[in-house]
């Protein structure tokens, strides 16, 4: 009888963690495809003395950066959502490599009064990362 109750209870909380996880939103980054994109613009990568863009907004949803450098492919590249203050940036994800890239699973970003996302790409790694392309 213990037996059971031990498999009963496991088979209960791996249905709990799947059940939690489905729900969970976190945001998730994969080479760009094809499909319709709004186009935000191309901007600087030096921005305030950081490797970095100046924000754009977004609706959520998903997200495309096309980054620009002449680095190798090793570099690493985040993804930042910045509210109000430019030093208060949340770090949402990061990619390895220059090229374009689309964040998926975004919408948890989306806030304040104008329901858009600010979101911007910097790195520590490539100091050579000339600019940044967005997309909506």
């Amino acid at each position: 009888m213990r037996t059971l109750d031990r498999r009963i209870a496991a088979g209960v909380a791996v249905l709990a963690a799947a059940f939690s996880m489905s729900f969970a939103q976190t945001a998730s980054a994969a080479p760009a495809g094809g499909g319709h994109w709004d186009d935000l613009g191309s901007h600087e990568a030096y921005y305030q003395s950081e490797y970095r863009t100046k924000a754009v907004k977004s609706a959520g949803g998903a997200f495309q950066a096309c980054i620009t450098s002449p680095s190798t492919t090793k570099d690493l590249y985040n993804l930042y959502e910045q509210d109000a203050e430019v030093y208060n940036a949340k770090l949402v994800t990061t990619v390895k490599g220059a090229g374009c890239w689309v964040f998926r699973n975004i919408g948890a970003y989306v806030d304040g009064n104008n329901h858009r996302a600010e979101f911007y790409i910097g790195t520590e790694d490539d100091p050579n990362m000339m600019r940044v392309h967005y997309y909506d």
